[in-house]
């Protein structure tokens, strides 16, 4: 399992995430780890703590595209410099083809993302 820090950033229309609204960002988390990192969504694991933002929008009743984000393999609390010139970021477009995930990298996106997603606190504390 990979234990470097990285944040991901994914772009989804929410109806497409299958389950409970308010668990959605959970449920993409899982995905995301199971079909692109090869491992489970952890709380706690040998490197770190994995950790899901709860960003607007995840939880709409309509079919409108929404931002998630994710820091995975958090160890300890990095500040703002460092989290945009050190950490590494991946943003993707997610979509559902039957009960598949795409998850399409977005590298034109990253710079875009890094500078939003700085207000985000890494690891969420």
């Amino acid at each position: 399992m990979d234990t470097q820090p990285l944040r991901v950033v994914i772009r989804v229309c929410v109806a497409d995430i299958p389950g409970n609204r308010l668990a959605r960002s959970h449920r993409l988390g899982r995905d995301f780890c199971s079909e692109v990192l090869g491992r489970e969504l952890k709380e706690q694991h040998a490197g770190g703590f994995d950790y899901v933002h709860i960003l607007p929008n995840f939880d709409s009743t309509n079919p409108v595209k929404a931002w998630f984000l994710f820091d995975f393999n958090a160890t300890e609390q990095v500040d703002k410099s460092q989290l945009s010139g050190t950490i590494p970021h991946r943003v993707y477009h997610a979509t559902r083809l039957d009960d598949s995930w795409i998850f399409t990298p977005r590298d034109h996106w990253i710079d875009t993302a890094r500078k939003y997603c700085l207000m985000y606190t890494w690891g969420g504390k």
